[in-house]
């Protein structure tokens, strides 16, 4: 006799009821972040990053990309992606750098020339040599990309 069989059945009272649509939890997100937390933690990814952490970086992101509306969750995600690319990279792990790295580049193309107050065209640049070289056969010394930010008087 199976084990689901010899339990007894719930009693209408132990079953929860199902939460509405409101208040019910996607699946690997979170409550969305205080605006001025999120952007310290954005900017703590983005000095990790430049700072070659590439692990503690993709870690400050996933925080966010959790937290993320449907309008920035690709965003974070590739710049996740980009930050595993270049760990593997710094592993010597080829086939990973070259995965992580484009799919990062997917994700972040719809955001150029820059999204959140960064240049995502150079990062797209910059991963998008690194994956030209592997593609060619050849395992690049990294060079760490630097995530600039977009210096808003440039733009007026």
């Amino acid at each position: 006799m199976s084990e689901a069989s010899t339990r007894p059945a719930a009693d209408a009272e132990d079953v929860a009821p199902a939460p509405d649509a409101a208040t019910r939890a996607v699946r690997g997100r979170t409550v969305p972040l205080d605006p001025f937390e999120a952007d310290r933690l954005f900017r703590f990814g983005v000095a990790l990053f430049n700072g070659a952490r590439y692990w503690h970086a993709h870690e400050a992101w996933e925080t966010l990309w959790r937290a993320a509306d449907d309008k920035d969750r690709d965003f974070y995600q590739g710049l996740i992606q980009v930050a595993a690319g270049l760990l593997h990279l710094k592993r010597r792990n080829t086939r990973g750098a070259r995965n992580k790295l484009s799919e990062g580049v997917a994700r972040l193309r719809p955001y150029e020339p820059a999204h959140r107050g960064i240049f995502v065209n150079e990062l797209i640049v910059a991963a998008d040599r690194v994956v030209g070289q592997l593609n060619a056969g050849y395992v690049p010394h990294l060079i760490p990309p630097v995530i600039r930010f977009v210096d808003l008087d440039e733009l007026h």
